[in-house]
């Protein structure tokens, strides 16, 4: 489901830009820093959800909206609150873009309507009893109310726990399991105690796993809250499939708060039948990859790991440490990208390196071809000669045949003439050997040439772009309109907003 929601959210989501576009400038708006960190948060939100990590960019998504309200934001946070299977809060956020539908293209109320349906399907109603009538009112152990309740309980379908606090009372808890639109009764009696209740904060790194109380699940983690105990000693343990549990006794006084730090260690015996696969495609060689807050090591190959969700930190030397929420599937592989985000000093030296790489291929190129071209012209001048020159030496040699009556006849005993010849011999001789190598010397040089002007081919078309990491723009700018690829659940589409 992961790997679908983040290819279905593959590029940037629409801000509410048009909402700004009519603020006056920034100098004379005091709102203007505040709209500036709403557009920085949102950005920010977009190149998590781009990069895989939901949970991350709902964050600066709901900052963003703290910022600077908007219709168009709700709306996107609804579509990512579905990805990341929170009926309930997307059904919300849906619901009330759509009482603003004027402010959204009809294309997009289409499809607000059609995720708000799907969301609603998978909400269930608890109506809970208490034999109190005041006290807190938590659903996995998070406060979703007071005693008495306005109505029925929403919550997403599946197993929850439901538990009631109150002041005097030991609390009481039920775990109960809800269909879509179905509704479940839940009756829960408190029992006196004395004095105050006792509180315990779990901590885990391994997400999504059981925390039980007295053998009794009060929530899965992380525990965002404390457990309200009442005082005496407790059995706190930690489980999740695939892990080996981890558990602890406390014993805490009245009104006293107890710290448990429980990770359950993965069980290999076990990741046969509970676990899955996890392959990361980094950007970038020699990685380091931590998986729930403990370091897996080098980056070589697929992870196993056991199956459901799992928090993902990858980092390399000179750039920034990329976080990612990943969803293994039971046996089966699920593959993360990993684009990482260099530092400003490893940005720097790249572009320094990769300029001075072109420049050095430029003029290694240049050079191998200075060298080719002298070359040639030398090996080619020097061949033209080579033949006359061996012709005149032809001659002389035809001249020094004995009896052959040349002018150069040895059985002459014409010394001069002989003296003559010798010189005319030793002339034509060393002609005809220059520009032989003269010819080797050329075509030498245009082998080295030709073998320098392709190292500098080579080494242009292998060397690094200077602008490698450069920040790519979330959208095609074209004046002061932006031009927004939005996909959601159903598709994509392109939309023009009003800049920032």
């Amino acid at each position: 489901m992961m790997n679908r929601a983040l290819s279905a959210l593959s590029a940037a989501l629409a801000f509410a830009g048009a909402v700004l576009a009519s603020a006056t400038p920034a100098h004379a708006d005091p709102a203007a820093p505040t709209r500036s960190e709403a557009a920085e948060r949102f950005d920010r939100a977009i190149r998590l959800v781009n990069a895989g990590d939901l949970s991350g960019g709902l964050a600066e998504f709901q900052r963003a909206y703290q910022l600077s309200p908007s219709t168009v934001v709700l709306y996107d946070l609804g579509l990512v609150r579905a990805e990341l299977q929170r009926p309930v809060e997307a059904a919300r956020d849906l619901e009330q873009a759509l009482a603003d539908a004027a402010a959204l293209k009809p294309e997009e109320q289409e499809r607000a309507r059609r995720v708000l349906a799907e969301q609603r399907e998978k909400i269930g109603l608890i109506e809970l009893v208490a034999g109190v009538k005041e006290g807190s009112v938590e659903v996995d152990n998070l406060e979703v109310g007071r005693l008495p309740l306005a109505g029925p309980l929403q919550v997403a379908t599946g197993s929850h726990v439901v538990g009631v606090i109150s002041p005097g009372y030991a609390p009481a808890r039920r775990e109960v399991v809800v269909a879509g639109k179905q509704t479940v009764q839940v009756s829960l009696e408190l029992v006196a105690i004395e004095g105050l209740l006792a509180h315990i904060a779990v901590h885990c790194r391994v997400p999504a796993a059981d925390v039980f109380v007295d053998a009794e699940r009060v929530g899965k983690t992380p525990l965002v809250a404390t457990v309200s105990v009442a005082p005496g000693a407790h059995q706190v343990e930690v489980r999740r499939p695939g892990y080996a549990s981890a558990g602890r006794a406390i014993t805490l006084q009245g009104g006293s708060r107890g710290e448990l730090e429980l990770t359950p260690t993965v069980d290999s015996s076990a990741l046969a039948s509970e676990g899955g696969y996890l392959a990361v495609l980094a950007s970038e060689t020699q990685a380091v990859v931590s998986v729930d807050g403990t370091e897996a090591g080098l980056l070589t190959g697929p992870l196993h790991l056991p199956k459901g969700p799992h928090r993902l930190r990858v980092e390399r030397g000179g750039f920034l440490p990329a976080e990612r929420d990943a969803l293994v599937p039971l046996g089966r592989t699920a593959t993360v990208p990993v684009v990482f985000e260099p530092t400003p000093e490893t940005r720097v030296s790249h572009v320094a390196n990769a300029e001075r790489r072109r420049t050095w291929s430029w003029v290694t190129i240049g050079t191998g071809a200075v060298l080719a071209t002298a070359g040639s012209v030398l090996a080619l001048a020097e061949h033209s000669r080579i033949s006359g020159l061996q012709r005149d030496l032809d001659s002389v040699n035809a001249d020094f045949a004995p009896g052959a009556g040349g002018s150069c006849d040895p059985q002459t005993d014409l010394h001069d003439v002989l003296a003559s010849c010798n010189a005319r011999f030793s002339t034509a001789s060393s002609n005809l050997s220059n520009a032989e190598t003269l010819r080797t010397l050329g075509a030498v040089t245009a082998g080295v040439g030709v073998a320098t002007l392709t190292t500098g081919i080579v080494l242009l078309l292998t060397g690094d772009d200077p602008h490698k990491y450069d920040e790519r723009p979330a959208e095609l700018r074209a004046l002061a309109w932006r031009v927004v690829p939005r996909v959601e659940l159903g598709g994509m589409s392109l939309s023009a907003v009003a800049a920032f």
